[in-house]
């Protein structure tokens, strides 16, 4: 996960997580992935808290 603050890519250990999302057509089923840290991660290059057991991280396009 990149630190928003210096930019540092830094590991966080996460638990994948599928929750379902209502779709317009009843027989279509549509999951969306997020993922859940399993611990308080700091960033290695300023400190900074970058991911938290209590928030849920959901990786879109063009994030990279």
């Amino acid at each position: 996960m990149k630190c928003p603050t210096c930019g540092w890519w830094n590991s966080v250990p996460v638990d994948k997580i599928f929750m379902e999302q209502s779709t317009s057509e009843s027989k279509v089923k549509a999951y969306v992935v997020f993922y859940k840290p399993l611990e308080v991660v700091n960033c290695k290059k300023c400190g900074r808290v970058t991911a938290e057991p209590k928030e849920l991280i959901r990786i879109l396009k063009g994030e990279a």
